[in-house]
């Protein structure tokens, strides 16, 4: 877990300065698409030189993609950001995702997107989950390595729980709060198991009706994908803050 300079880290307040203090890249979410569909600050960062600008999707419409993009790259310059992360997957914000693309490369500035819209974003680094469902964690990283290279991949860790009814025909199962997990894992006084392919535990439990199997990642599963991914040459690593603590990286 010493690899401090591959780390970004989502965070605010004075988390975000806890962040920079410890010397890892902030994420500062500061910024959306309004209403409107224009760029919009939702808040100042006191120091952001090194880090990256957020933008947060609230479901506007951008009409001038080429004046956002300027506007937000323009905002990023400004705070001394090494670049901007576009958090947000609508196929109706592909022509946006583009023109962000186009600017932040035009003005030597990093640009992270997530992989829905990678395909419209040739210069960026695409945001790769690696809370999956199914096949294998290093297979999915190594297909992605072979299509865009791995200087363009950035992993995104997340301490996610889903419950799935078996069978299952969607990969996303229901999202289980930590209380529901907690509580679902008592109740049923199930065995948790872990899954090397996968790089995630979890546990089966039956109702009446059906048969369930709940996967769950935790701080312990976190690290060991941490480890998979530099081991494969991965140097981006996404984070939020709470699950940084969980996993070591940062002080409580």
């Amino acid at each position: 877990m010493d690899h401090q300079k591959d780390w970004i880290i989502a965070a605010a307040g004075t988390d975000a300065v806890r962040t920079r203090e410890a010397g890892f890249t902030c994420l500062h979410l500061c910024a959306e698409i309004s209403d409107e569909g224009n760029f919009s600050l939702l808040s100042h960062p006191s120091s952001s030189r090194g880090d990256y600008l957020g933008i947060a999707d609230s479901g506007g419409v951008p009409r001038k993609c080429k004046a956002f993009a300027f506007d937000a790259v323009s905002a990023a310059q400004a705070r001394g950001c090494v670049g901007i992360m576009a958090d947000f997957e609508r196929p109706l914000l592909q022509e946006l995702a583009a023109a962000l693309d186009e600017e932040a490369h035009r003005c030597g500035l990093k640009f992270l997107i997530p992989l829905p819209l990678a395909e419209y974003a040739p210069h960026a680094a695409v945001i790769a989950d690696t809370a999956i469902s199914g096949g294998s964690l290093e297979t999915r990283f190594s297909d992605l390595t072979a299509r865009f290279g791995r200087e363009r991949i950035a992993a995104q860790l997340v301490c996610s729980c889903a419950d799935f009814p078996l069978p299952c025909a969607s990969p996303d199962g229901t999202p289980l709060s930590d209380q529901q997990f907690q509580t679902l894992l008592r109740r049923t006084g199930s065995t948790v198991f872990f899954s090397r392919d996968l790089c995630a535990k979890y546990f089966t439990y039956s109702t009446r009706e059906q048969a369930h199997f709940v996967l769950f990642d935790d701080a312990d599963t976190l690290r060991t994908k941490a480890r998979i991914l530099h081991g494969m040459g991965m140097h981006q690593l996404l984070i939020v803050y709470p699950d940084a603590v969980k996993i070591g990286l940062m002080e409580a």
